[in-house]
């Protein structure tokens, strides 16, 4: 007769389970990372957002630093660096200027501004506004936002807000960073849970 075949160990799952509840752990912490990084950059979006650029009554609001119609030049007054927000400020969402029609004139002559990428609107006390474009002086003094009589209209304004300094840009870009490292962190830990169960599974086998 025969010795009975001797039993097969138990399958050691200490392997599996830590590399599992490891995976888990390691996903949460890039989920918290990723929202205190997302909260951030919320945050200094909204900073940067003026909403408060018009009243209903179509007057300059706090957030404004100049506002008037697009058939006038539209001065404001540079005392400190930054940039400063050009925007076109109308009640017909379809009364848009070009973009190549909107120039600034500075003490020292033309100053460039530089084009939004992506355009957009954004609805303020009744009022459509869209960004025209950046504009950040080298010299202090008085500046004009000027738009191409061909296509200036009484009832399509230009505004000016500002100035935003570097730290609420650098704000921004740095809860971005914190949002990525959030990001890849929790990709990190996803992949360390799959394979955990994935091992685990082969290990039950």
């Amino acid at each position: 007769m025969s010795a009975p075949p001797p039993e097969r160990p138990a399958p050691r799952r200490t392997g599996p389970k830590v590399l599992t509840f490891s995976g888990i752990a390691v996903l949460v912490v890039g989920m918290i990372v990723g929202v205190v990084g997302l909260a951030g950059a919320a945050r200094g979006i909204v900073d940067l957002v003026p909403t408060d650029l018009v009243t209903s009554e179509g007057t300059a609001g706090s957030d404004a630093l100049a506002l008037g119609p697009s058939t006038t030049p539209v001065p404001f007054d540079v005392r400190e660096k930054g940039a400063y927000l050009v925007l076109e400020v109308s009640q017909d969402p379809s009364s848009r200027l070009p973009a190549s029609s909107v120039s600034a004139e500075g003490p020292s002559g033309p100053v460039r501004i530089s084009r939004p990428e992506q355009s957009g609107s954004l609805e303020v006390n009744g009022w459509s506004v869209f960004p025209v474009g950046v504009l950040v002086p080298d010299e202090e003094g008085t500046y004009a936002i000027v738009v191409d009589q061909q296509v200036a209209a009484d009832d399509v304004g230009i505004a000016v807000s500002g100035p935003f300094n570097a730290d609420s840009v650098a704000g921004i870009g740095g809860s971005g960073i914190v949002l990525l490292i959030g990001l890849l962190i929790g990709g990190l830990g996803f992949a360390m849970l799959v394979a955990g169960i994935i091992w685990w599974a082969v290990a039950r086998k």
